[in-house]
């Protein structure tokens, strides 16, 4: 059957006269037709795969680089927010050196305003690499800003109490939860 349609076909692309072919069966078509024909039926198909197989890697090949490219942006817009906003900057070095302190009377003040604004810096991040954009490996060049930030026992502190007050609140689970569960796959690598 298959020969039949591959004989059928080639008298369709040649455009053989029917009349040469009415005497012989239809599997002596193909071989009847001039060597440099039967050539390049069969190599036409090939090349055409090879070529289709070539694009195809090349295709996967970009597609990698280019999904690295922009994971490599996200981290370093990332960074860059983190060395330009002059808020966040406060707030890092604050936590960073023993000064700061976190009581719960101090909703509002401009410190925590800058460290809210910090850990959810941080916590888009978390919520990225939750959604599968961001590898532990991609989050490299930022785990020590990030782990000084989460290890600091005030900053757990005020984590605690958004939890727990989230929680009261019935709001669901915080972005900052996220933030705990990256900085503690983070501490095991």
């Amino acid at each position: 059957m298959r020969e039949r349609v591959l004989a059928s076909l080639c008298v369709v692309i040649v455009a053989w006269p029917t009349t040469a072919f009415a005497q012989r069966p239809p599997n002596l078509a193909f071989e009847s037709l001039p060597f440099w024909v039967q050539l390049a039926l069969l190599i036409g198909p090939t090349a055409s795969a090879l070529f289709a197989a070539i694009g195809l890697l090349l295709n996967f090949y970009q597609s990698r680089r280019t999904n690295a490219q922009a994971r490599a942006a996200l981290v370093a817009a990332c960074l860059t927010r983190l060395a330009e906003d002059e808020g966040i900057q406060r707030a890092y070095y604050l936590i960073g050196y023993p000064k700061f302190e976190y009581k719960e009377g101090w909703h509002g003040i401009d410190n925590m305003r800058d460290i809210d604004n910090l850990l959810r810096h941080f916590s888009n991040i978390a919520l990225a690499w939750q959604a599968g954009l961001l590898s532990i490996h991609d989050i490299r060049p930022i785990q020590h800003y990030m782990l000084r930030v989460v290890r600091n026992p005030e900053i757990k502190s005020y984590i605690d109490f958004v939890a727990r007050w989230s929680k009261q609140q019935q709001l669901g689970e915080h972005p900052y939860a996220v933030l705990n569960a990256l900085a503690e796959q983070l501490d095991s690598r």
